[in-house]
């Protein structure tokens, strides 16, 4: 039975239900006729763990999730081919589809569904359900105020003049759902990547869009959604300095936000409206009571991002938007060309201090390191 020794150097951070990758050569552990459905991890202390497996061009990328591991520690994990450990269904993500919408599942528990119901102007995420039951962010369509703002979504309100933002009665911008190119789910995370056209009222398209979500299963106390997109023209395309951008919007649940008695804090310190509108910042976070609890959503902003640290577009009203689009003077791309966005998003429980959002942004960004031992 084929076997690998892998360490997992936490660097100068804590680790705590951080998801890691490491990328072998398929040889390395599986025999000929072997698949890599029958490998296992094995944890520091020989405890199976969830183990998910992708295969591409002859080599595995193995993903779990560690945890309990402090700054300075190293744990070794190892991998070996053979019956492996079997995973009930419900301890994974899973993805349910249904029309016009996908599912996802963490623990047997719906966590968020992806709808792209063409009768609404644009796809979104929502409703995110926290641990207690409660949702994590609006989603209201009986509300008057900034109805277009559901739950998590991605726009910008001024291309080559189209408002793919707001929605007026007539001539607001659409994004078309092409295609639902690739569903992944397993034991370790979920990921949904889809192909959109943003386009006039009338239907041409001005930008096609191709958007990955990944899912990961940690505890309903701590969970993350990571967004990775690219905008690319199908023309000569002018992105205006609006401030009815994100492309990346938020809007939080009612009861959080700071006109009821929430916080907004940024990675500086900043503390709410005033201080963190049109500010930049690596991340920026929003907690306050739903149900009676203290729950939050931090946004984080990818140091790859064009225009890194980004600023933000983030209101007392409920709205956390990263928007560079505004304090930065818009964009123009050319026929082929394109920009590309990572972000993610974490939903907390506690405050800003209390859930750890600063070192969840190291985890991010500098993720533990991982090595083959020798």
């Amino acid at each position: 039975m084929a076997s690998i020794a892998l360490l997992v150097h936490s660097g100068n951070h804590n680790r705590d239900y951080c998801p890691v990758s490491y990328r072998v050569s398929a040889d390395s552990l599986l025999s000929q006729g072997e698949t890599a459905d029958g490998l296992q991890l094995l944890g520091p202390q020989g405890e199976p763990m969830a183990l998910q497996v992708e295969e591409e061009n002859g080599e595995l990328v193995l993903h779990w999730i560690v945890n309990g591991l402090k700054a300075g520690e190293t744990q070794q994990y190892t991998v070996a081919s053979g019956k492996g450990t079997q995973q009930h269904a419900d301890d994974g993500v899973r993805l349910e589809e249904q029309e016009h919408q996908i599912d996802i599942v963490i623990g047997g528990q719906r966590f968020t569904s992806y709808v792209f119901d063409p009768s609404i102007a644009k796809p979104y995420l929502g409703t995110v359900i926290g641990p207690y039951g409660e949702s994590y962010t609006r989603l209201d369509f009986e509300t008057k105020e900034h109805p277009h703002h559901r739950s998590i979504w991605l726009a910008i309100g001024d291309v080559n003049d189209i408002d793919m933002w707001n929605e007026p009665k007539e001539r607001h911008g659409k994004q078309i759902v092409t295609g639902i190119d690739n569903k992944t789910q397993g034991p370790v995370f979920a990921s949904i990547t889809s192909t959109q056209n943003w386009c006039s009222y009338g239907g041409k398209p001005q930008l096609t869009e191709t958007r990955t979500m990944t899912f990961y299963n940690t505890p309903a106390e701590g969970r993350f959604i990571d967004l990775d997109f690219t905008l690319q023209a199908n023309g000569r395309v002018e992105l205006g300095a609006t401030k009815e951008a994100g492309p990346l919007g938020i809007r939080v649940a009612e009861s959080m936000k700071a006109d009821n008695g929430g916080v907004i804090r940024n990675a500086f310190g900043s503390v709410g409206e005033k201080e963190c509108w049109g500010q930049r910042a690596q991340w920026c976070d929003y907690y306050g009571n739903v149900g009676g609890h203290t729950l939050g959503i931090a946004a984080f902003d990818h140091p790859d991002n064009t225009d890194f640290p980004t600023y933000w577009h983030v209101r007392d009203y409920g709205l956390l938007a990263p928007n560079n689009f505004y304090f930065l003077g818009g964009k123009l791309l050319q026929k082929g060309q394109s920009i590309r966005y990572k972000h993610r998003i974490y939903f907390h429980t506690g405050d800003t201090a209390a859930s750890g959002v600063a070192g969840k942004y190291q985890d991010y960004i500098h993720p533990p390191k991982v090595t083959l031992a020798e």
